[in-house]
């Protein structure tokens, strides 16, 4: 009989109100016991996803936030076991692209034991320290240096338990008062290197980051391609087109655009759009670094690439492929 794993945050979710749904469904499925990994401070879901690959579990759950789903992911790289999602953080981005049920256990538990398998596309940064020190993560929804990690690292995590995602307009706002740019070397796929200063650059697996914000308009989850967004705006107004971009244009006016509009925005010096499969970053000086909302330190260089179909996902009941996959 097969037998799920369940990857837990404990802070997110405790283990009996979600034992208390599985066993039903398990038992209802046929499925034999349920194996359980508690994440920890230090260690957030990695290595359980990997014990539970070893252990012979044939779907791993992935309970927490933006970050749980993140370290799983990371865990079950490589192998043929499929991740399904109960999500229960602040942003729970790659659910609400995947258009997953969001705190609804009884949906999300028959999704991970009978919902069909997606592969979705895994990005990989292999980054260097400031001592030297080379990692490699992976990252489902998108890697992000400049302004966009240092609102994550400086967000205060009290006040976002309390106030969710309105806590990252008090850190943003601290951020934007610095005005900081990157002075950055890059490389896109084998384009020659090119030197650029920015606020910020992210490097996307999905386009819609909450509440409705396009920030990646052209993204898919599987495409086999990563989305490059720099972000260099200059003064007030250049602040005012950028938050028109992302907030009413990529979400309502883009797609009525003929090609050659669309093509010049996406070259725009605010907000410029690339796609590829592979991006290489050499920074002036040592830069946060932030993965799925999670802040990882400050780093001097970064490689980020992507697998394509590298991941499987759990999707809903009566989930079928598109002709492009449409997420």
């Amino acid at each position: 009989m097969p037998n799920a794993a369940v990857v837990y945050n404990p802070t997110k979710l405790k283990r009996d109100a979600l034992d208390e749904v599985l066993e039903l469904a398990r038992k209802k499925a046929g499925w034999s016991e349920t194996r359980w990994y508690e994440t920890e401070k230090g260690s957030p879901g990695t290595e359980q996803a990997r014990q539970a690959v070893e252990d012979g579990c044939d779907v791993v759950i992935a309970v927490g936030g933006d970050g749980t789903v993140r370290a799983v992911a990371e865990g079950l790289a490589g192998s043929d076991v499929p991740l399904a999602l109960v999500p229960r953080g602040t942003g729970n981005l790659l659910a609400k692209n995947l258009k997953l049920p969001i705190y609804d256990l009884p949906a999300a538990v028959q999704i991970a034991l009978e919902g069909p398998n997606r592969d979705i596309d895994l990005g990989f940064v292999d980054w260097k320290r400031p001592e030297g020190e080379e990692e490699r993560k992976a990252f489902v929804v998108i890697a992000g240096m400049g302004l966009d990690a240092q609102i994550m690292s400086s967000t205060d995590e009290e006040l976002k338990k309390k106030v969710g995602v309105l806590a990252y307009v008090k850190a943003g706002m601290t951020a934007l008062l610095k005005d900081r740019r990157m002075l950055i070397q890059y490389r896109v796929d084998d384009d020659s290197p090119k030197q650029a200063k920015v606020h910020t650059i992210l490097v996307g697996n999905v386009g819609t980051i909450g509440h409705n914000v396009t920030l990646m308009p052209d993204a898919s989850v599987d495409d086999g391609q990563l989305d490059i967004v720099a972000a260099q705006p200059s003064g007030p107004f250049g602040w005012f087109r950028l938050a028109w971009r992302v907030l009413v244009d990529n979400t309502l006016l883009r797609k009525v655009k003929p090609r050659k509009w669309r093509d010049r925005d996406d070259n725009a010096k605010e907000l410029s759009y690339r796609q590829a499969k592979e991006v290489t970053l050499v920074l002036r000086e040592p830069e946060e670094i932030q993965l799925d909302g999670d802040p990882f330190g400050k780093i001097r260089a970064v490689r980020v690439s992507v697998e394509p179909n590298g991941l499987g996902v759990k999707m809903p009941m009566g989930w079928a492929p598109g002709p492009k996959h449409a997420a």
